[in-house]
Protein backbone atom coordinates (compact mmCIF):
# COMPACT_ATOMS: atom_id res chain seq x y z
CA UNK A 1 0.00 0.00 0.00
CA UNK A 2 1.42 3.42 -1.00
CA UNK A 3 2.10 6.16 1.53
CA UNK A 4 -0.65 8.36 0.01
CA UNK A 5 -3.14 5.51 0.31
CA UNK A 6 -2.16 4.95 3.93
CA UNK A 7 -2.57 8.66 4.69
CA UNK A 8 -5.98 8.79 3.01
CA UNK A 9 -7.15 5.66 4.84
CA UNK A 10 -6.01 7.13 8.14
CA UNK A 11 -7.86 10.36 7.43
CA UNK A 12 -11.09 8.55 6.51
CA UNK A 13 -10.89 6.48 9.70
CA UNK A 14 -10.22 9.64 11.67
CA UNK A 15 -13.28 11.35 10.24
CA UNK A 16 -15.45 8.30 10.75
CA UNK A 17 -14.42 7.41 14.29
CA UNK A 18 -13.76 10.59 16.22
CA UNK A 19 -14.19 14.32 15.99
CA UNK A 20 -11.28 14.90 18.33
CA UNK A 21 -8.74 13.44 15.93
CA UNK A 22 -6.12 15.97 14.84
CA UNK A 23 -5.91 17.05 11.22
CA UNK A 24 -3.33 15.13 9.24
CA UNK A 25 -2.51 18.40 7.43
CA UNK A 26 -3.13 22.13 7.77
CA UNK A 27 -6.37 21.99 5.78
CA UNK A 28 -8.86 19.19 5.11
CA UNK A 29 -10.91 19.45 1.93
CA UNK A 30 -13.90 17.23 1.16
CA UNK A 31 -14.42 16.56 -2.54
CA UNK A 32 -15.57 14.15 -5.23
CA UNK A 33 -13.36 11.33 -6.50
CA UNK A 34 -11.85 10.17 -9.78
CA UNK A 35 -10.73 12.76 -12.29
CA UNK A 36 -12.48 15.41 -10.17
CA UNK A 37 -10.02 14.77 -7.34
CA UNK A 38 -7.07 14.65 -9.75
CA UNK A 39 -8.05 18.03 -11.20
CA UNK A 40 -8.61 19.47 -7.70
CA UNK A 41 -5.12 18.46 -6.59
CA UNK A 42 -3.38 19.76 -9.69
CA UNK A 43 -5.28 22.98 -10.26
CA UNK A 44 -6.37 24.19 -6.80
CA UNK A 45 -4.39 22.44 -4.09
CA UNK A 46 -0.95 22.69 -5.73
CA UNK A 47 -1.10 26.49 -6.24
CA UNK A 48 -2.55 26.99 -2.74
CA UNK A 49 0.24 24.97 -1.15
CA UNK A 50 2.84 26.89 -3.17
CA UNK A 51 1.30 30.23 -2.19
CA UNK A 52 0.88 29.55 1.53
CA UNK A 53 3.26 26.72 2.45
CA UNK A 54 0.27 24.92 3.99
CA UNK A 55 -0.47 21.24 3.37
CA UNK A 56 -3.87 19.96 2.26
CA UNK A 57 -5.52 16.57 2.78
CA UNK A 58 -8.45 15.44 0.63
CA UNK A 59 -11.24 13.27 1.98
CA UNK A 60 -13.69 11.60 -0.41
CA UNK A 61 -17.24 10.47 0.23
CA UNK A 62 -20.80 11.78 0.13
CA UNK A 63 -21.78 15.41 0.88
CA UNK A 64 -24.52 14.31 3.30
CA UNK A 65 -21.88 12.37 5.24
CA UNK A 66 -19.62 15.44 5.41
CA UNK A 67 -22.45 17.57 6.76
CA UNK A 68 -23.15 15.03 9.52
CA UNK A 69 -19.47 14.93 10.47
CA UNK A 70 -19.20 18.72 10.66
CA UNK A 71 -22.47 18.99 12.61
CA UNK A 72 -21.18 16.47 15.15
CA UNK A 73 -18.11 18.60 15.94
CA UNK A 74 -18.83 22.22 15.08
CA UNK A 75 -16.33 23.72 17.51
CA UNK A 76 -13.51 21.67 16.03
CA UNK A 77 -14.69 20.56 12.59
CA UNK A 78 -12.94 17.58 10.97
CA UNK A 79 -13.40 19.23 7.54
CA UNK A 80 -12.44 22.79 6.64
CA UNK A 81 -13.66 23.20 3.05
CA UNK A 82 -16.37 21.30 1.17
CA UNK A 83 -17.28 20.98 -2.49
CA UNK A 84 -21.01 20.29 -2.55
CA UNK A 85 -23.98 20.05 -4.94
CA UNK A 86 -26.76 22.66 -4.64
CA UNK A 87 -29.10 20.92 -2.18
CA UNK A 88 -26.30 20.06 0.25
CA UNK A 89 -24.85 23.57 -0.06
CA UNK A 90 -28.22 25.07 0.88
CA UNK A 91 -28.64 22.63 3.77
CA UNK A 92 -25.17 23.45 5.12
CA UNK A 93 -26.08 27.14 5.15
CA UNK A 94 -29.44 26.60 6.85
CA UNK A 95 -27.83 24.42 9.54
CA UNK A 96 -25.21 27.10 10.24
CA UNK A 97 -22.33 24.78 9.35
CA UNK A 98 -20.63 27.11 6.87
CA UNK A 99 -19.70 30.79 6.74
CA UNK A 100 -21.19 33.32 4.39
CA UNK A 101 -18.68 34.43 1.78
CA UNK A 102 -16.62 37.48 2.66
CA UNK A 103 -15.50 39.59 -0.29
CA UNK A 104 -12.78 41.21 1.83
CA UNK A 105 -11.20 37.79 2.43
CA UNK A 106 -11.76 36.43 -1.08
CA UNK A 107 -10.86 39.18 -3.57
CA UNK A 108 -11.61 37.00 -6.60
CA UNK A 109 -15.22 36.59 -5.49
CA UNK A 110 -16.05 39.70 -7.55
CA UNK A 111 -15.17 37.71 -10.69
CA UNK A 112 -17.92 35.15 -10.01
CA UNK A 113 -21.36 36.19 -11.37
CA UNK A 114 -23.71 37.06 -8.51
CA UNK A 115 -26.29 34.42 -9.49
CA UNK A 116 -23.77 31.71 -8.58
CA UNK A 117 -23.61 33.11 -5.06
CA UNK A 118 -27.25 34.09 -4.51
CA UNK A 119 -28.41 30.60 -5.50
CA UNK A 120 -27.20 29.32 -2.09
CA UNK A 121 -27.89 32.56 -0.19
CA UNK A 122 -24.22 33.52 -0.08
CA UNK A 123 -23.09 30.39 1.80
CA UNK A 124 -20.70 29.45 -0.99
CA UNK A 125 -20.08 30.02 -4.66
CA UNK A 126 -20.57 27.77 -7.67
CA UNK A 127 -17.15 27.16 -9.18
CA UNK A 128 -17.98 24.65 -11.93
CA UNK A 129 -20.93 22.90 -13.48
CA UNK A 130 -21.56 19.68 -15.35
CA UNK A 131 -24.39 18.65 -17.64
CA UNK A 132 -25.72 15.13 -17.91
CA UNK A 133 -25.96 13.91 -21.49
CA UNK A 134 -25.59 10.62 -23.35
CA UNK A 135 -22.36 8.61 -23.40
CA UNK A 136 -22.67 5.76 -25.90
CA UNK A 137 -20.79 2.92 -27.57
CA UNK A 138 -20.68 3.61 -31.32
CA UNK A 139 -20.27 -0.11 -32.04
CA UNK A 140 -23.49 -0.96 -30.19
CA UNK A 141 -25.66 2.08 -30.99
CA UNK A 142 -25.64 3.30 -34.58
CA UNK A 143 -28.43 5.85 -34.08
CA UNK A 144 -28.37 7.26 -30.55
CA UNK A 145 -31.39 9.23 -29.29
CA UNK A 146 -31.29 12.93 -30.18
CA UNK A 147 -33.66 13.99 -27.40
CA UNK A 148 -34.56 12.74 -23.93
CA UNK A 149 -37.99 11.67 -25.13
CA UNK A 150 -36.31 9.55 -27.81
CA UNK A 151 -34.08 8.15 -25.08
CA UNK A 152 -37.13 7.13 -23.03
CA UNK A 153 -39.00 5.55 -25.95
CA UNK A 154 -35.92 3.81 -27.33
CA UNK A 155 -35.18 2.32 -23.94
CA UNK A 156 -38.75 1.10 -23.49
CA UNK A 157 -38.65 -0.40 -27.02
CA UNK A 158 -35.41 -2.25 -26.29
CA UNK A 159 -33.22 -0.44 -28.81
CA UNK A 160 -30.39 -0.41 -26.26
CA UNK A 161 -29.42 -1.25 -22.70
CA UNK A 162 -28.83 1.83 -20.61
CA UNK A 163 -28.36 3.27 -17.12
CA UNK A 164 -29.39 6.48 -15.38
CA UNK A 165 -28.67 7.83 -11.89
CA UNK A 166 -30.91 6.82 -9.00
CA UNK A 167 -32.42 9.54 -6.84
CA UNK A 168 -30.05 8.15 -4.19
CA UNK A 169 -27.10 9.38 -6.26
CA UNK A 170 -26.03 12.82 -5.04
CA UNK A 171 -27.51 14.67 -8.05
CA UNK A 172 -30.17 12.15 -9.00
CA UNK A 173 -33.01 14.41 -7.88
CA UNK A 174 -32.04 16.97 -10.52
CA UNK A 175 -32.39 14.35 -13.25
CA UNK A 176 -35.82 13.36 -11.97
CA UNK A 177 -36.83 17.03 -12.06
CA UNK A 178 -35.61 17.19 -15.69
CA UNK A 179 -37.93 14.35 -16.70
CA UNK A 180 -40.85 15.83 -14.77
CA UNK A 181 -40.36 19.20 -16.45
CA UNK A 182 -40.05 17.56 -19.87
CA UNK A 183 -43.32 15.65 -19.44
CA UNK A 184 -45.43 18.49 -18.07
CA UNK A 185 -44.65 18.23 -14.35
CA UNK A 186 -42.96 20.61 -11.93
CA UNK A 187 -41.21 20.74 -8.56
CA UNK A 188 -44.62 20.26 -6.92
CA UNK A 189 -45.70 17.51 -9.32
CA UNK A 190 -42.86 15.08 -9.90
CA UNK A 191 -45.18 12.21 -10.96
CA UNK A 192 -44.82 12.67 -14.75
CA UNK A 193 -41.06 12.23 -14.43
CA UNK A 194 -41.42 9.30 -12.05
CA UNK A 195 -43.74 7.57 -14.52
CA UNK A 196 -41.16 7.73 -17.32
CA UNK A 197 -38.39 6.38 -15.10
CA UNK A 198 -40.66 3.52 -14.02
CA UNK A 199 -41.51 2.71 -17.67
CA UNK A 200 -37.82 2.37 -18.51
CA UNK A 201 -37.06 0.21 -15.48
CA UNK A 202 -40.09 -2.02 -16.07
CA UNK A 203 -38.92 -2.61 -19.66
CA UNK A 204 -35.89 -4.45 -18.30
CA UNK A 205 -33.61 -2.31 -20.45
CA UNK A 206 -32.45 0.19 -17.84
CA UNK A 207 -30.60 -0.03 -14.55
CA UNK A 208 -30.05 2.67 -11.95
CA UNK A 209 -26.61 3.75 -10.84
CA UNK A 210 -25.15 5.46 -7.78
CA UNK A 211 -21.46 4.98 -8.62
CA UNK A 212 -20.13 7.09 -11.50
CA UNK A 213 -17.08 4.84 -11.93
CA UNK A 214 -19.14 1.64 -12.16
CA UNK A 215 -21.04 3.09 -15.12
CA UNK A 216 -17.81 3.29 -17.11
CA UNK A 217 -16.98 -0.31 -16.23
CA UNK A 218 -20.43 -1.41 -17.41
CA UNK A 219 -19.97 0.47 -20.70
CA UNK A 220 -16.54 -1.03 -21.33
CA UNK A 221 -17.73 -4.56 -20.53
CA UNK A 222 -20.74 -4.23 -22.83
CA UNK A 223 -23.27 -4.72 -20.05
CA UNK A 224 -24.89 -1.48 -21.19
CA UNK A 225 -24.73 0.31 -24.54
CA UNK A 226 -25.22 3.89 -23.41
CA UNK A 227 -25.73 5.86 -20.22
CA UNK A 228 -26.85 9.17 -18.84
CA UNK A 229 -23.50 10.61 -17.75
CA UNK A 230 -21.63 13.81 -16.88
CA UNK A 231 -20.08 15.70 -19.79
CA UNK A 232 -16.63 16.33 -18.31
CA UNK A 233 -16.12 12.77 -17.06
CA UNK A 234 -17.45 11.47 -20.40
CA UNK A 235 -14.88 13.41 -22.43
CA UNK A 236 -12.09 12.18 -20.16
CA UNK A 237 -13.31 8.59 -20.68
CA UNK A 238 -13.42 9.03 -24.46
CA UNK A 239 -9.77 10.12 -24.48
CA UNK A 240 -8.76 6.53 -23.78
CA UNK A 241 -11.85 4.78 -25.20
CA UNK A 242 -12.27 6.12 -28.77
CA UNK A 243 -15.18 3.79 -29.62
CA UNK A 244 -17.41 5.96 -27.42
CA UNK A 245 -19.01 9.32 -28.12
CA UNK A 246 -20.88 11.87 -26.00
CA UNK A 247 -23.39 14.64 -26.65
CA UNK A 248 -25.74 16.83 -24.60
CA UNK A 249 -29.37 16.70 -25.79
CA UNK A 250 -31.69 19.72 -25.51
CA UNK A 251 -33.35 20.20 -22.11
CA UNK A 252 -30.43 18.59 -20.28
CA UNK A 253 -29.71 19.63 -16.71
CA UNK A 254 -26.53 21.43 -15.72
CA UNK A 255 -25.70 21.07 -12.02
CA UNK A 256 -23.20 23.40 -10.28
CA UNK A 257 -20.69 22.41 -7.60
CA UNK A 258 -20.20 24.90 -4.76
CA UNK A 259 -17.17 25.60 -2.61
CA UNK A 260 -17.93 26.34 1.05
CA UNK A 261 -15.83 27.30 4.09
CA UNK A 262 -16.82 25.40 7.21
CA UNK A 263 -17.39 27.49 10.35
CA UNK A 264 -14.41 27.49 12.73
CA UNK A 265 -12.07 26.34 9.97
CA UNK A 266 -8.71 28.19 10.07
CA UNK A 267 -8.62 31.64 8.49
CA UNK A 268 -6.29 30.50 5.70
CA UNK A 269 -9.21 28.42 4.40
CA UNK A 270 -10.36 31.74 2.92
CA UNK A 271 -7.15 31.81 0.88
CA UNK A 272 -7.96 28.38 -0.45
CA UNK A 273 -11.43 29.57 -1.51
CA UNK A 274 -9.86 32.58 -3.20
CA UNK A 275 -7.52 30.34 -5.20
CA UNK A 276 -10.49 28.20 -6.24
CA UNK A 277 -12.37 31.29 -7.44
CA UNK A 278 -9.40 32.62 -9.45
CA UNK A 279 -9.32 32.55 -13.25
CA UNK A 280 -6.04 30.71 -13.83
CA UNK A 281 -6.75 27.78 -11.46
CA UNK A 282 -10.31 27.51 -12.80
CA UNK A 283 -9.02 27.44 -16.38
CA UNK A 284 -6.63 24.65 -15.38
CA UNK A 285 -9.53 22.73 -13.82
CA UNK A 286 -11.82 23.21 -16.82
CA UNK A 287 -9.18 22.24 -19.36
CA UNK A 288 -8.38 19.07 -17.43
CA UNK A 289 -11.87 17.86 -16.54
CA UNK A 290 -13.90 19.58 -19.30
CA UNK A 291 -16.51 21.03 -16.94
CA UNK A 292 -17.62 24.61 -17.34
CA UNK A 293 -16.35 27.04 -14.70
CA UNK A 294 -17.78 30.28 -13.37
CA UNK A 295 -14.99 32.89 -13.18
CA UNK A 296 -15.93 35.34 -15.93
CA UNK A 297 -12.27 35.85 -16.94
CA UNK A 298 -11.54 32.21 -17.75
CA UNK A 299 -10.39 31.42 -21.29
CA UNK A 300 -10.81 27.76 -22.25
CA UNK A 301 -8.20 25.99 -24.34
CA UNK A 302 -9.11 25.96 -28.03
CA UNK A 303 -9.51 22.16 -28.19
CA UNK A 304 -11.54 22.09 -24.95
CA UNK A 305 -13.98 24.93 -25.60
CA UNK A 306 -16.26 22.92 -27.98
CA UNK A 307 -16.66 20.30 -25.25
CA UNK A 308 -17.87 22.77 -22.61
CA UNK A 309 -21.65 22.78 -22.14
CA UNK A 310 -23.26 26.19 -22.43
CA UNK A 311 -24.71 27.13 -19.05
CA UNK A 312 -27.60 28.94 -20.72
CA UNK A 313 -28.84 25.49 -21.78
CA UNK A 314 -30.65 24.90 -18.50
CA UNK A 315 -32.21 26.71 -15.58
CA UNK A 316 -31.91 24.72 -12.36
CA UNK A 317 -33.99 25.89 -9.36
CA UNK A 318 -31.82 24.64 -6.46
CA UNK A 319 -33.91 26.20 -3.69
CA UNK A 320 -37.12 24.65 -5.01
CA UNK A 321 -35.46 21.27 -5.48
CA UNK A 322 -33.97 21.35 -1.98
CA UNK A 323 -37.39 22.20 -0.54
CA UNK A 324 -39.28 19.41 -2.30
CA UNK A 325 -36.62 16.69 -2.47
CA UNK A 326 -37.72 14.85 0.72
CA UNK A 327 -41.20 14.34 -0.77
CA UNK A 328 -39.66 13.15 -4.04
CA UNK A 329 -37.51 10.61 -2.22
CA UNK A 330 -40.53 9.32 -0.31
CA UNK A 331 -42.50 8.95 -3.53
CA UNK A 332 -39.53 7.32 -5.29
CA UNK A 333 -39.14 4.77 -2.49
CA UNK A 334 -42.83 3.85 -2.72
CA UNK A 335 -42.97 3.60 -6.52
CA UNK A 336 -39.46 2.50 -7.50
CA UNK A 337 -37.74 1.48 -4.30
CA UNK A 338 -34.09 1.46 -5.38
Amino acid sequence: MSQSTVQRTALVLCLALTSACAHAADLVVAAFGGIWEESLRQCYIAPFEKLTGKKVDVVLGQPSQWLHQVAASQARPPIDVMFTPPDNALEAGKLGLVDKLDAAKTPHLKEIPQRFIDSVDGYGAAINYGAMGVLYNTKAVANPPKTWKEYVEGTVAGKWKTAMPSINYLNGSNILWMYARLYGGSVTNISPGMAQVKRMIDSGNMKLWVDANQVLNDLKSGEIDLAMYWDGRAWAFIDTNPDFKYYTPPDSVAVPSYVQKVKNAPDYAWQFLDVVMSAEPQACFANKIRYGVTNKNVAYAVKVKPQITELSLVTLPPKDIEKHKPAWVEQWNKEIGR
